[in-house]
């Protein structure tokens, strides 16, 4: 690669070869006078190439998960018993009932409930690929 990583500048300068000369009336064309780069750039990239199949796979397995949340987040909205008993479970401290609760909302993918007595954080895995986390507060 040449030269120090540290000192890499990605907007190269270009150092003039040929200074005019001022004493010479007509000043030199611009295809006379040569270009150098003052500071090498690499010509290749440090990093692997570009991937994108994991990323797009992410973020199919991402619109699942958020498919669940909006299932989740329905039923609490439109259920003050559901609201009622999730927040009720979450205070006596009742894992058991707040994972049954969540999976009658109908969520499939694997979660994790955890609670506290400011908000109740959810977070929603599916397969390797992503994951999202849903904090309500109470």
């Amino acid at each position: 690669m040449g030269g120090n990583p540290l000192y890499y500048n990605p907007y190269p300068y270009y150092v003039y070869n040929h200074y005019p000369n001022w004493g010479m009336s007509i000043l030199p064309t611009p295809h006379h006078v040569s270009r150098q780069l003052a500071m090498p750039t690499p010509t290749t990239s440090p990093y692997p190439p570009i991937n994108t199949i994991k990323l797009k796979t992410s973020a199919k397995g991402m619109q699942t998960i958020m498919q669940q949340v909006q299932l989740l987040t329905e039923k609490i909205e439109g259920s003050d018993q559901f609201a009622h008993d999730l927040k009720n479970a979450a205070q006596l401290s009742n894992q058991d009932e707040v994972q049954k609760l969540i999976s009658s909302a109908g969520i499939t993918t694997k979660f994790e409930a955890k609670y506290t007595p400011d908000n109740i954080r959810i977070v929603l895995k599916e397969g390797g690929c992503c994951s999202l986390a849903l904090v309500l507060y109470w």
